[in-house]
């Protein structure tokens, strides 16, 4: 078998994320397998070797990917879709409320626990008339099978999108993963971090510093605990003021480490010297740096927005981005408890990615086997919304 994958976000090469790994380690995976995988951008479509089908990853950014997906439908080729998705309709609320408009006038009204609901059905209520929601909608409409990486990411598509009680037909939920080699057996805290920065024992957050991984919130929340924080990630060109920001406060509070980059073999045994990891973003499906973390033994606190859940269970630690209440209450809990051993387990069982691959290559066994043209979730929206 020979699949076409497709990353279809535009910058994915400058700036890898979550979205670049999954696609890379599962290409690896699969090839591991006996799939043989070609890799190409959404504009780089010409003189494609013969493929069974194409692999699309990413619906955040639509419209390369729906581009991508009409040329190859008029080739009659099957097309599958990662949706790697959750919304941030959460934190447009938080934006909301805090300037001058209407919304911040209903949250000093109502009260922001009494506002937010109303917000987000406002926003969902209006989403049709959003091209990039249709474009979105499309895709989901249209791919032969879906992969979101939990149960829950598949219900919030049905929902938000509109698709209509067929929709989870052609679902199948894909795990993400980690590569467990790295992990077993436990990683040895490391002893080059420890000689060249002198902490242990910190509360560790792993991530690209932008306003939706939360850095600013961690350094507000636990101002005044003593304990080391440190940060690892790139700064996002466009938050280049955030990080300032970040900084700034970091500097005000003392005892806080930032470095841009580590090489990803190094992570293990900066985890292992870790505390707690801690991860209070806007929205996680469900963070692979969190599992990572879990794998080397380290405590987890994480977001409770996204499919956490699905993954850490009662073994992790969750707070609200922007109640700093509950991020300190998670890490003050998790510094004190016993390592997650279960959870390790757990994840080296789990959410590898040979056990990935093998779930992905039977939902594209199952994509060729169907009639994309007599698919029932390929409908209008008039027709899914009545049935939802």
């Amino acid at each position: 078998m020979r699949v076409l994958f497709i990353n279809s976000r535009v910058d994915a090469e400058k700036n890898p994320g979550g979205d670049t790994i999954q696609a890379q380690k599962t290409q690896a995976a699969l090839e591991e397998l006996g799939v043989e995988v070609v890799m190409r951008s959404p504009y780089n479509l010409d003189d494609l070797p013969g493929c069974d089908l194409a692999h699309i990853f990413n619906i955040q950014e639509p419209e390369p990917a729906w581009a991508a997906m009409q040329r190859l439908e008029r080739q009659g080729m099957p097309v599958v879709l990662s949706s790697i998705y959750w919304d941030m309709l959460a934190h447009w609320f938080e934006m909301a409320v805090t300037g001058n408009g209407r919304w911040s006038q209903i949250s000093r009204l109502l009260g922001k626990e009494k506002a937010r609901p109303l917000y987000l059905g406002w926003q969902r209520v209006k989403s049709p008339a959003n091209a990039r929601w249709r474009a979105q909608r499309r895709l989901l409409a249209h791919a032969r099978r879906v992969l979101p990486n939990s149960q829950s990411e598949g219900e919030l598509l049905q929902s938000t999108f509109a698709l209509g009680r067929h929709f989870q037909a052609k679902v199948d939920d894909i795990p993400n993963a980690i590569d467990t080699s790295l992990y077993e057996p436990l990683p040895a805290p490391s002893q080059k971090f420890w000689q060249q920065y002198g902490l242990r024992d910190f509360v560790l957050q792993v991530g690209t510093v932008y306003p939706a991984k939360n850095q600013l919130a961690v350094i507000e929340a636990l101002y005044d605990l003593p304990v080391p924080l440190v940060f690892i990630g790139k700064v996002l060109e466009p938050y280049a003021d955030y990080a300032a920001r970040c900084r700034a406060r970091a500097a005000e509070r003392g005892n806080v480490l930032f470095l841009d980059h580590v090489p990803h073999d190094e992570l293990p045994g900066i985890y292992a010297l870790a505390a707690v990891h801690v991860l209070p973003s806007w929205r996680e499906t469900p963070g692979l740096v969190s599992l990572e973390a879990a794998a080397a033994g380290c405590r987890i606190v994480t977001t409770s927005i996204g499919s956490t859940r699905d993954y850490f269970g009662e073994d992790a630690w969750y707070c609200y981005p922007s109640d700093w209440p509950s991020i300190r209450q998670g890490v003050e809990s998790a510094l004190t408890a016993p390592a997650p051993t279960r959870l390790r387990q757990r994840i080296l069982a789990q959410y590898n990615w040979r056990a990935t691959a093998v779930a992905t290559l039977a939902s594209y066994q199952k994509a060729l086997k169907t009639d994309g043209r007599h698919s029932p979730a390929v409908t209008s929206y008039n027709e899914a919304h009545t049935s939802v």
